[in-house]
């Protein structure tokens, strides 16, 4: 969906006054055009009407309305500048539309690319056209159990998300990671990252009526982006942006995504299928980042003078001191933490 689309969502989306006058002009069974531009721009397209140049309000609109031609708002949505405006677009502009006002709104919307709103009288349906866009605003009902359904996914991933997470970070302290490994855990975040991208352009539609949902999707996606971050820095060997790598794996076609050597490629390790029987270390930037109070700054010192996790590891308090950042209580710390993590992650194992 397109920011410029977006924007007009935005514009109409419930609890806004834009969106009041429409609930309006519904309830009242009444259909209605309205124009978003400003007046010089109008002109082009209005043969004849009512210059009003009046504060925009939904009580305003809706009475205005009722006159069966178009009104025209101004872009901030401040002001109505004409009523009962009859718009005559060039006829030439190609259509689908078989309706009169969805018709002119099309055409007036490729025209003058600006949005325009249309009102079915007889479905009360509100259709948006915007340049060569148009959309159907859907109602409050439908998209909470499409918003619903969506996070019923989500919930399910972010449970297994939890459970291969784990997993790899106790594979990571014992160095017995495998591309497979990895790869399971990012195909995951990859589709987590793809559903909450399809529930966000929901959220603007929803308007007031999103913050119970909106908890929801961001308590389900707690830290998975900032993860998938770390993961690449923790498993990448060439010298690209974290954020390079990471954009070019979530933009991979499904078959290539579910394909681990695919990804290790993207990582930068070469050797083809025979990487994928090779275990690679970690870097040790996720699980450094579980250590309360760390700053990135000591964990970047940390991870380039230890190279991996399993040396940081066995490193001791006084070799960690010599890091700048880290005096003896820091040290202390993060071998502590680090050692409660492992042994949490080992006891189901031990079971």
């Amino acid at each position: 969906m397109s920011d410029a689309l977006l924007e007009v969502l935005q514009q109409v989306a419930p609890g806004t006054p834009l969106r009041e006058a429409l609930d309006s002009i519904i309830e009242l069974g009444r259909g209605g055009l309205i124009v978003i531009t400003d007046e010089e721009r109008a002109q082009e397209v209005v043969q004849s009407g009512f210059l009003l140049d009046t504060e925009f309000t939904p009580q305003r609109l809706s009475e205005l309305a009722k006159m069966d031609r178009a009104v025209v708002l101004d872009p901030s949505l401040k002001k109505i500048i004409y009523a009962n405006a009859f718009l005559v677009p060039d006829p030439t502009i190609p259509s689908e539309e078989t309706g009169t006002r969805h018709l002119t709104a099309e055409r007036v919307a490729k025209q003058l690319d600006v949005p325009v709103v249309a009102i079915s009288a007889a479905l009360g349906h509100v259709t948006i056209y915007y340049g060569e866009l148009k959309y159907v605003l859907h109602d409050i009902p439908t998209i909470i159990s499409r918003v619903n359904q969506a996070l019923r996914i989500l919930e399910q991933y972010r449970g297994t998300f939890d459970e291969l997470l784990g997993e790899l970070t106790l594979l990571e302290f014992e160095g017995r990671v495998f591309p497979s490994h990895l790869a399971n855990v990012i195909q995951l975040i990859v589709q987590m990252l793809e559903v909450e991208g399809e529930i966000r352009p929901w959220f603007v539609e929803l308007g007031t009526e999103r913050e119970m949902v909106e908890l929801l999707l961001e308590w389900m996606m707690l830290n998975v982006e900032e993860t998938f971050e770390l993961l690449v820095r923790d498993f990448q060997v060439n010298q690209r942006r974290s954020e390079e790598i990471s954009a070019e794996i979530r933009a991979l076609p499904t078959e290539e995504l579910l394909s681990s050597e695919r990804i290790m490629e993207i990582l930068g390790h070469e050797g083809g299928e025979e990487t994928l029987d090779t275990a690679i270390p970690s870097r040790g930037f996720r699980v450094l980042s579980e250590v309360p109070r760390l700053p990135l700054s000591v964990i970047e010192e940390l991870v380039e003078e230890f190279g991996t996790l399993q040396s940081l590891l066995s490193a001791s308090e006084e070799e960690l001191m010599r890091i700048k950042g880290v005096a003896k209580v820091r040290a202390r710390a993060i071998k502590s933490r680090l050692e409660r993590l492992k042994r949490r992650l080992s006891v189901p194992e031990a079971r």
